[in-house]
């Protein structure tokens, strides 16, 4: 079970670092970071809709960026690999667990507590504002394009 855990987290979060003159790549780390996160932030507890939407809200705020075209494309396509990986990995762990965990390892709440704390509230109130077209991407994502990390 515990292999099985951190073989998740690999995937969401197993980046594995850029290449120093790969300057396409190194320029979306953050959101790369913050995409494959947003599986363990929300998916993994059960809130996959707030995931999908963040996820959302990320590329639409990294197309606001004046990143290289180059770099967009490859995001592009690299999120839609992430994505598989990810939904693979939650699914093993759903299958494996006879459903979702109570609470994540390396989390000091349960996936309950987390989604009634105050600020995962705040989250979703941004998404779901996103969401209904009353705010843009930048409401959700609020750092800046060279951001060394983006969290909701």
């Amino acid at each position: 079970m515990r292999i099985l855990w951190y073989g998740l987290v690999a995937a969401v979060l197993g980046l594995g670092p850029a290449r120093a003159g790969d300057t396409v790549t190194l320029a979306t780390t953050a959101f790369r970071q913050a995409y494959a996160a947003s599986f363990y932030q929300f998916d993994a507890c059960g809130d996959d809709l707030a995931g999908r939407l963040y996820r959302n809200a990320l590329a639409a705020r990294l197309k606001q960026c004046p990143f290289p075209a180059e770099a967009k494309a490859q995001f592009q396509v690299w999120a839609k690999a992430q994505s598989r990986r990810s939904g693979d990995a939650i699914r093993t762990l759903i299958d494996d667990n006879g459903g979702l965990p109570i609470r994540l390892e390396g989390m000091t709440r349960t996936c309950r507590e987390q989604i009634d704390s105050p600020e995962y509230r705040a989250v979703r109130e941004r998404l779901d504002s996103f969401a209904a077209g009353k705010s843009g991407p930048d409401a959700v994502v609020p750092q800046q394009c060279d951001a060394d990390a983006i969290a909701p």
